[in-house]
Formats: structure tokens, C-alpha cells, sequence
């Protein structure tokens, strides 16, 4: 390099080399991931019409990278969905056969699906929880792969139904959490509010709401009341909040969609 005068040359490289330490210091940013996650009770709005097509053209106008999808009724509702919003999916069936209810997830990028498996419930209803990994190299080489796993907790207010959400969340750590080497998101409808036992045990073990601080309400989406419906990830040092939001007003379910804008930091 040719520089004149030769102070000026030195201290160009100085300033050069200060700030190349400062960026090897500094979190690494390796792009923003956009999640939803959404109960969409079986495509009926509170107009008790079905709402299948208004679901998916809000999924499109809102442009998230992966949704957590809960209370589809079958995996031929899962497809559709897939179908009118250009996603690729996956069904995660609670009652073990295809045509049965279950939750689902919809990606913009290639995925591989991790694995399926029931939850405890006390209840009549039958609940799983599912996880995958989706490959966003194709959004921005530096994002790489990333997990997510989507559930349906149990709803009863009941003792027994409260052991099970608990149960629930060991369940999610033995069964994919311990084998995850990649930053994963965990989406779902909880059934449980953020001062509860079921929330305070997913943070014991390291899982970070992405709606803190702040209250969100989600349901009844008509005039909601409580927060059940969640975006959750695991590792601080994975990933930041750059913004999390419920979609007021939109009443095509019983529940709200909330979104996480999610900026990944270190892998």
C-alpha cells in the first residue's frame, strides 16, 4: 500500500487494525430469522366460518421464515396449507395416524423433520410435540441451520392437567432438546401464563421467552384477556430479540399470532 505521508500510512493500518479487533470482539451477526406461532383452531374464525384461506394470505403478508402451526385438523389441512402459501410443511400427528388432529409447521427453506412424540395429558384430548431443523444457508450463508420445535400443551385447569404441562416440558428436553447442535426455537400454545410454574420451569432450564419484557395478550382474539401462545429459544448467546409483536385484531381463530424477529448472534 502507497501512502503519503508516512504518519498517515501508520495510522490508516492503526485504525484498520483497531477495528478489526473491535469487530473479532464483538457478537457475531449472522442474520435475522422471522417466527410465528399460531393456534389457528382447526381453520374456524370466530365467525365460525372456515378461515383457511384468511390464515394463509395473513402468513404470506407477514413473511415469517418458519411457523409454528397448533390445532390443524388433519395432515390434508396441513398440505393445504403448505399449498396456498408456498411453504414447505410438515404434520405432526397427536393421535398417531395422519387423518387425526395434530400441530404443524410451515418453512420457506428445506427442512428435516426431527421426530414426533406424544405429551402428557389428563385430559380427553391427546397432545405431541414435534421438532425439526430448517436449513436457512440459502437465505444467508452465515444463518446455517436452525431447530424448531412446536407443541400443544395440555388445557384443563386441573391438577392433573398442570403435572402434565409440567411433565410436558421434560418431555421437550429429553426428547430433543439433549441431541440439539444447532440454536433452536421452541413455538407453541402453552396453556399456561407467564407468572406460571410451567413457564418458570422452561426458564430453569434455559429456555428465554422472547416477549419479555411486556404483557401479551392472546386470547380470545376478539377481546383478549391472557397469554398462552409463546416464541421461545434456548441460549442467550444465540440469539436477540429484535422484535416481538401479537397481530391485534385478526379473528381468524380463537387465538392471536404472535411473531418474533430474532437476530442470530453467535453459533
Amino acid at each position: 500500500m502507497k501512502c503519503y505521508p508516512k504518519s498517515g500510512c501508520r495510522k490508516a493500518i492503526t485504525s484498520t487494525i483497531l477495528l478489526w479487533i473491535l469487530c473479532l470482539a464483538s457478537p457475531s451477526l449472522f442474520g435475522q430469522i422471522k417466527v410465528m406461532s399460531y393456534n389457528i383452531h382447526y381453520g374456524i374464525g370466530m365467525n365460525k366460518e372456515n378461515s383457511l384461506k384468511d390464515i394463509a394470505g395473513l402468513i404470506k403478508e407477514t413473511a415469517p421464515d418458519i411457523v409454528g402451526l397448533q390445532e390443524i385438523g388433519d395432515s390434508a389441512m396441513a398440505a393445504e396449507l403448505g399449498q396456498l402459501t408456498g411453504m414447505y410443511f410438515v404434520f405432526g400427528p397427536s393421535l398417531g395416524k395422519m387423518d387425526g388432529y395434530g400441530d404443524a409447521v410451515l418453512s420457506k427453506y428445506p427442512i428435516v423433520y426431527d421426530g414426533n412424540h406424544s405429551i402428557p395429558s389428563a385430559s380427553s384430548s391427546r397432545y405431541q410435540v414435534m421438532a425439526l431443523t430448517v436449513d436457512l444457508s440459502t437465505k444467508s450463508p452465515g444463518l446455517g441451520k436452525v431447530r424448531l420445535i412446536n407443541t400443544h400443551f395440555d388445557w384443563l385447569k386441573t391438577i392433573g392437567s398442570k403435572h402434565a404441562r409440567l411433565s410436558t416440558v421434560d418431555v421437550i428436553e429429553e426428547a430433543f432438546f439433549n441431541t440439539a447442535a444447532v440454536p433452536t426455537i421452541l413455538t407453541g400454545d402453552f396453556n399456561a401464563e407467564p407468572g406460571s410454574e410451567e413457564i418458570a420451569k422452561l426458564k430453569k432450564y434455559g429456555w428465554t421467552d422472547s416477549g419479555e419484557p411486556g404483557h401479551h395478550k392472546t386470547i380470545p382474539s376478539t377481546h383478549p384477556t391472557h397469554q398462552i401462545d409463546y416464541i421461545f429459544f434456548r441460549g442467550k448467546k444465540d440469539f436477540a430479540v429484535k422484535k416481538f409483536s401479537v397481530l391485534y385484531g385478526v379473528l381468524s381463530s380463537d387465538h392471536l399470532p404472535v411473531v418474533a424477529e430474532l437476530e442470530l448472534i453467535r453459533r
